[in-house]
């Protein structure tokens, strides 16, 4: 009888030991759940780490500015099939929600909502869009340019280098929906110039730049231009022996503050109009530039530069445009900077030191260098201001840098045209792309040679050592 007490004692030990793991596992597993729930209420920004080496989902500054300063609400619908999302997109739109109340976003599945894209002009965009709302106001942007493919190393590696452009699209298209008032920009006529490409105006559009032609020879400038555009120009400006001065508007508008954005042909002569830029110190060099280092030029086109940019990192005369970003310039021509009273210049893209000019351009008869052939490096790009009037210019020295075919190997000029017009006009929100591929290390030959020796025949022998030597002393023992 004692022993079956002692018996029925120890079972309800063990129910009670049972019952309190039960109850500890189950108070374990509702804790898990909450905290869980908790961490999920957390915004993305104070839970996710970004360990990738592009910071693939840290906003830069300037978005993060414009989306916590916003006083509208912005609503972004991510056209994307259940399953199929990309977790790139997806993080991103989080982080952007995490830094105001006044920016949300939601998954829209196209086979579950087929018609919904449809109220916003977008029945016809590719899944993975995005359309990006702003009360009754809208901008849709597509799957496929939300990635952007450089060829600038496809002679020589055999591949294209793939770049993510969604902070650029969605933080442009929050700009313009959101932005108290329109850019105006105006592209001179009539002089040869060449027209600006659909791609630059829809560039310009997104940084909420209208662009509107000007005729110089019968307008005037209108009172709000923000920026003046001279695309490449064959012919001269007039000056005071014509009928009309077009040089003295130039001047004027200038001289009230104006901001510039010029590009020029090795080919083209315009002493009237270079002596508008010799005021702020600029001024041609004489001959083409030729690129003496294979590596700064596209294959086999030694005219076909690649230039360095100016500053290392972002230039404080172009915001937004990364080192990063590939430019070329072909046909190009150095520009010279004089120190001039009152004026700050910066260089913003540089031939390297190998590089050359061909003087006598109408009568080229090879490429190499020559006896009489000047030595680089070239400024290929220039910025300068007049810190008395605020007026600035930003003079390209390349006439084909906007080229729609050109755009599809080497968008990194489009970036670049966009963000020199963007600075001009006093915006800071443009965002660049940022590389999917981690850039490769370089090993000297050298160095690769002891590396290959050292793992292929070093590392194994001292392995098998080891080994040999272990056996040995066991069977000692």
């Amino acid at each position: 009888m004692k022993w079956n007490k002692n018996a029925a004692s120890q079972k309800g030990r063990v129910f009670r030991s049972g019952l309190l793991s039960t109850a500890m596992l189950a108070a374990v597993l509702v804790l898990a759940v909450l905290l869980n729930l908790l961490v999920r209420a957390i915004p993305a920004k104070y839970t996710e780490f970004d360990l990738s080496e592009a910071k693939m989902y840290t906003l830069s500054d300037s978005t993060k500015a414009l989306v916590e300063g916003l006083e509208k609400d912005v609503h972004i619908y991510y056209l994307c099939e259940t399953g199929s999302e990309d977790a790139i997109i997806t993080k991103l739109l989080d982080h952007y929600a995490a830094e105001s109340g006044h920016l949300s976003w939601e998954q829209k599945d196209p086979t579950l909502y087929p018609t919904f894209a449809a109220k916003y002009g977008a029945e016809n965009v590719s899944s993975g869009s995005l359309i990006v709302t702003c009360g009754e106001n809208s901008t849709v942007l597509d799957a496929a340019d939300l990635y952007e493919y450089d060829y600038t190393d496809y002679y020589t590696t055999g591949s294209a280098s793939v770049s993510f452009g969604g902070e650029k699209q969605i933080t442009s298209a929050i700009y313009k929906l959101t932005a108290a008032g329109q850019s105006h920009a105006y592209y001179t006529t009539n002089h040869g110039e060449q027209t600006l490409t659909d791609s630059l105006t829809d560039a310009l559009d997104a940084q909420n730049i209208d662009a509107q032609p000007l005729d110089l020879l019968t307008s005037t400038i209108p009172e709000d231009c923000d920026l003046l555009i001279i695309n490449a120009p064959t012919t001269d400006f007039s000056a005071g022996d014509g009928l009309v001065d077009e040089i003295s508007q130039l001047q004027n508008y200038l001289a009230a503050g104006g901001k510039l954005l010029l590009t020029s042909s090795v080919y083209a002569q315009t002493p009237q109009l270079d002596a508008v830029l010799a005021q702020f110190g600029l001024a041609r060099a004489e001959g083409m530039v030729v690129e003496g280092d294979s590596s700064k030029a596209l294959y086999n086109s030694a005219w076909s530069l690649l230039p360095d940019y100016g500053t290392p990192t972002e230039s404080t005369a172009l915001n937004g445009v990364n080192a990063g970003t590939h430019v070329m310039l072909s046909v190009a021509q150095g520009i010279t900077v004089t120190e001039t009273e009152n004026v700050t210049a910066e260089p913003l893209l540089n031939s390297s030191s190998s590089a050359y000019a061909k003087a006598d351009i109408n009568d080229l008869t090879t490429m190499e260098r020559e006896d009489g052939d000047a030595d680089g490096p070239f400024a290929l790009a220039v910025w300068a201001r007049n810190e008395d009037t605020g007026a600035e210019v930003l003079w390209i020295g390349c006439p084909n840098m906007d080229n729609e075919q050109l755009y599809q190997s080497m968008p990194g000029n489009l970036t670049f045209l966009q963000g020199c017009a963007a600075s001009l006009v006093g915006q800071d929100i443009l965002v660049d792309t940022k590389a999917l591929e981690a850039e490769p290390i370089t090993v000297a030959g050298s160095t690769a040679a002891a590396l290959g020796l050292t793992f292929v025949f070093v590392l194994p022998a001292a392995v098998l050592i080891a080994g040999a030597v272990v056996v040995l002393l066991r069977r000692r023992r």
